[in-house]
Order: structure tokens, then C-alpha cells, then sequence
């Protein structure tokens, strides 16, 4: 938020306070019903789904902010570097284009399950505090947060328009949802890259990443989150499956940034159970469940 400020100041961009102000209000509120569910009437399951769901929400807002301002840095474009190592992977993505737009019920089912991936951040909240899996739940929160902030620096140093901007394809699959992630970024990107950017309001931010993707990222992390789960696991599992291949024509994203995506969530995984596994054991329980449910 710090940084935020400073280099809002810095471009003299002025902030619509409206959106951020509700955010920052829904955030105090959910804070106040974890202290009431830790003090006064103990709840350990809303407790953990009021604070996971606070912390989400107050590093998300500000990680928006950031990959924003990040865009007016202007770095040189890598779409025609992401183009030739999609080249020589052997991917042809103007020809998988061509086969969404014949097949529409197909382009709009990997769309659905491309926009899919915010309402399951919820899921998985809600379902590992009604599990007590809190310890689990909070190594999610870590994860999102950790590798949002790494694909917002890595993306800022190597930006891109896309494929859909780069190959210009004549054929698109049918319908405003199959194509609405990968389109509505592109305006808002040449107005922060040109300087023109003078004004902010929080409805206004786009999710501009191209390289790494964070959808493929928060898919696989969503995926190791919820696996566990009777019945929740594996639909979720096959979901964010359906979410990868979703995110090369709804998210409009060339394969390396899938490949990238699919790497940094993996790396981040092993990273976290090499953490864990090194911390002393409090407890022969002290894995997802008894033990953590005193956070």
C-alpha cells in the first residue's frame, strides 16, 4: 500500500475513493468477526473463513493497484519472443483458435470454466474452514499471495498484448464471454504504457498479466487445495484442469505463459512443503488439522 501511494503521488494520479473505501470497510468488518468469533463465542471454522477471506481481500486490492502502476514502467513488448517460443514448442495457436471457432460449445465450456477461478478462491475459504483444515487454508493464502506478487514483477519487467493482439486472427470463437478475458485488457494497457493514465477507481483495474499466467498459477493451487475434499476434490481438480486449456483462448495467453504459470505454482508448492516439513512439529497432529485450528 506504501508503494502504492508513493507512486500514485509520483504520476499525480488521482484515486476514486469509493470502491477501495468499501473494500477497506468490508475488511475491518470481517476482522471484527473473527475477534468476535475467537472471544466472544469461539468459532473456529467462521473465525478462520472471516480472517482468511480479510487477508485475501487486503493483499489482493493492493497487488491490483501495483500490477497497474507497474504497466506505466513500458518495458518493451515480448510477444513476438513469446510467439517464436510457441513456435518452436511445436504450438500453432492461431490454428487451436480456428478449432474453438468451430466448435462453440466447446470454446464457451472451457470459457465457463475460465471465469470459474475467482468464485473457487471463495470455495476453497469456505470449504477448508467448514473442514478445519485451517492449516491448509492458510498455506492457500500464503501461496496466492506469494506468487501473485512474483507474476505481477515478472510480468512488469517482460509485458505483453497477448495473442489475440499479436496474430490478429480473423476467426474468434463466437460470443462476448469466450473472448471478453482476452480482449478487455488491451485498451486500459496502451493508456498506462502512453502515460495517459490520470484518474483510478477500483471497478476500472483489468487483470493485464500475459506472462507468467496467474489463472494457470491459482488453478493448480486451487486444485492442490481443495483435492483432499470428498467429492469437491476431484470436481476441482477436473475443473481446473478444464481452467488451464480455458486459459489459452478465453484468457488469451500463449503456451510459454501457461508452461510459466504451471511451473511457478508447482515451484511455490515444493517451496512450501520443503518449509514445513523443516519446521518443528508442534504435535503428532499438527498437519492440516487439530493443530492449526488455534490460528
Amino acid at each position: 500500500m506504501a508503494l502504492d501511494a508513493a507512486w500514485l503521488a509520483l504520476l499525480r494520479v488521482e484515486v476514486e475513493p469509493a470502491g477501495f473505501a468499501s473494500c477497506a470497510g468490508l475488511v475491518c468488518a470481517l476482522l471484527l468477526a473473527a475477534a468476535y468469533c475467537g472471544t466472544v463465542r469461539p468459532e473456529p471454522t467462521l473465525r478462520g473463513m472471516a480472517l482468511a477471506s480479510a487477508c485475501l481481500i487486503a493483499v489482493t486490492v493492493p497487488a491490483a493497484i501495483l500490477h497497474y502502476l507497474a504497466a506505466t514502467l513500458a518495458f518493451p513488448l515480448v510477444d513476438a519472443s513469446l510467439a517464436r517460443a510457441e513456435a518452436a514448442l511445436g504450438f500453432d495457436w492461431p490454428a487451436y483458435l480456428g478449432v474453438l471457432a468451430e466448435h462453440p460449445v466447446l470454446a464457451r465450456g472451457l470459457a465457463l470454466a475460465y471465469h470459474s477461478s475467482g468464485p473457487q478462491v471463495a470455495l476453497v475459504v469456505i470449504a477448508l474452514s467448514a473442514t478445519r483444515r485451517l492449516g491448509r487454508l492458510w498455506r492457500f493464502v500464503r501461496l496466492f499471495a506469494g506468487t501473485l506478487l512474483v507474476v505481477i514483477a515478472v510480468s512488469a519487467v517482460l509485458p505483453a498484448q497477448g495473442p489475440y493482439a499479436f496474430y490478429a486472427p480473423e476467426r474468434v470463437p463466437a460470443g462476448h464471454i469466450e473472448t471478453v478475458g482476452a480482449l478487455w485488457h488491451l485498451e486500459p494497457l496502451e493508456r498506462l504504457r502512453s502515460g495517459a493514465l490520470r484518474s483510478l477507481a477500483l471497478g476500472d483495474i483489468r487483470a493485464l498479466v500475459t506472462f507468467p499466467s496467474f489463472h494457470v498459477c491459482l488453478a493448480i493451487l486451487t486444485a492442490w487445495a481443495l483435492a483432499p475434499l470428498r467429492l469437491i476434490g476431484p470436481a476441482a481438480v477436473a475443473l481446473n484442469g478444464a481452467v488451464i486449456v480455458g486459459t489459452v483462448g478465453a484468457g488469451g495467453h500463449y503456451l510459454p505463459d501457461i508452461l510459466a504459470g504451471a511451473a511457478l505454482a508447482c515451484l511455490a508448492l515444493a517451496v512450501s512443503r520443503r518449509r514445513l516439513g523443516s519446521a518443528p512439529a508442534l504435535s503428532p497432529a499438527s498437519s492440516d488439522g487439530a493443530s492449526m485450528q488455534r490460528r
